[in-house]
């Protein structure tokens, strides 16, 4: 997160509150910033994190950040807009193309170049299957073509360095 914005808001006993957000510290009416880290809850996931920011009072004040998106949320609701917060909900089928990509790093391609393309391709995935505004059918497919042009992308990785090193092993 390296990104500073501000938000002002009023609770539910009509108090004005600042919350500031610089890099990755966060401070709330101007007390020392700390780490945002240090409010992530349990409900973060792979699209998005949630941080449960210290307020006075009844009132629940969060950070929902997904990718460069930083909403500030009062008691569940939006305090830019004041609408209604919806979580980003991961769906379980999205446990298959885990899979599939733990076992594409075992059996096509390992090593630190084949986890960090397996986990790009998963992360993809992930939000692919967070997004609302499209069907579960045409996730599922999106996933299916993310899958498979991630695996072709392997095996080409793992064919041309083979042949490399078969070159260089060759002219030795």
């Amino acid at each position: 997160m390296a990104v500073s914005q501000n938000w002002t808001y009023t609770d539910s006993q009509g108090i004005s509150h600042t919350v500031e957000l610089n890099k990755n510290k966060i401070s709330v009416d101007g007390e020392k910033p700390v780490n945002i880290n240090k409010y992530k809850t349990n409900e973060s996931n792979m699209v998005e994190s949630l941080f449960l920011l210290p307020s006075n009072g009844s009132d629940v004040v969060m950070l929902a950040v997904k990718g460069k998106v930083y909403t500030l949320l009062l008691n569940g609701k939006n305090v830019e807009t004041g609408e209604e917060y919806q979580p980003v909900q991961i769906p379980k089928w999205i446990w298959v193309f885990y899979i599939l990509f733990i076992v594409n790093f075992f059996v096509v391609m390992g090593g630190a170049l084949g986890a960090v393309v397996q986990c790009l391709g998963a992360s993809l995935c992930s939000t692919v299957a967070a997004n609302s505004k499209m069907s579960t059918i045409a996730k599922v497919l999106a996933c299916v073509g993310i899958y498979i042009g991630f695996t072709v992308l392997c095996l080409v990785i793992a064919v041309s360095f083979g042949l490399a090193v078969g070159l260089v092993s060759a002219l030795n």
